[in-house]
């Protein structure tokens, strides 16, 4: 049986039903996995659809043991020690964002998926732990990108005879279509041009009143 780092995930913080053909995952023993397994958010990987406490075994991921038996499966193992596990945020912008305009946001996922259920949001910091070589987030298992998010000005593009001004919706909608080319998947998971946004239901209404129109 294997272990999780936390008794009980909502299902928000679970992906089940996934699926591999082989040399992506392996038992700690070395063995190679083939079949379901499910992911989750702190980036335990485990056997099975889903969660069964009795047969649910952590996964690693997979090494060319065969070349080197007890080189590679040491070296998967202090890997697996080195780096650390990313997890989901929710960004919440402040005043000193509202005043800028913008926001940086921060995306992870694993390499070569472009599902976006398999997209997660996360901070700066963590990002910066992706961005360090060898250590932090493993940079061989996850890719990550990061977006300039606008949350003032006008809520649509607005053009005269002299200039257009940049709105919201549409500016926030073709950063994600371009970033999108380069991390598969993003078109799906952001949806919400107006997220955080001055025109979003859910900001308060202090940022609205100083930075709305």
């Amino acid at each position: 049986m294997g272990k999780r780092n936390k008794l009980y995930y909502p299902s928000t913080q679970i992906i089940p039903n996934l699926f591999t053909y082989g040399k992506e995952w392996m038992y700690q023993d070395g063995i190679e996995y083939v079949g379901y397994y499910h992911r989750y958010i702190d980036g335990v990987i485990m056997s099975g659809a889903n969660y069964l406490p009795d047969s649910s075994k952590t996964l690693i991921p997979y090494a060319e043991v065969a070349k080197q038996p007890s080189n590679a499966i040491y070296d998967t193992l202090k890997r697996k020690q080195t780096y650390v596990s990313p997890y989901q945020i929710y960004p919440i912008p402040i005043i000193d964002d509202y005043e800028a305009g913008k926001i940086t946001r921060y995306f992870l996922k694993r390499r070569n998926f472009s599902a976006f259920q398999d997209i997660i949001e996360i901070n700066k910091d963590q990002y910066k732990l992706w961005l360090q070589p060898n250590s932090g987030i493993d940079e061989y298992l996850y890719t990550a990108i990061n977006l300039d998010w606008k949350l003032t000005g006008p809520l649509r593009d607005n053009t005269d005879s002299d200039n257009t001004v940049y709105g919201v919706y549409d500016t926030n909608a073709r950063m994600v279509a371009l970033k999108d080319r380069s991390f598969p998947g993003l078109r799906a998971f952001l949806t919400n041009f107006i997220e955080l946004s001055i025109y979003s239901p859910a900001v308060d209404k202090k940022y609205k009143d100083l930075f709305g129109k």
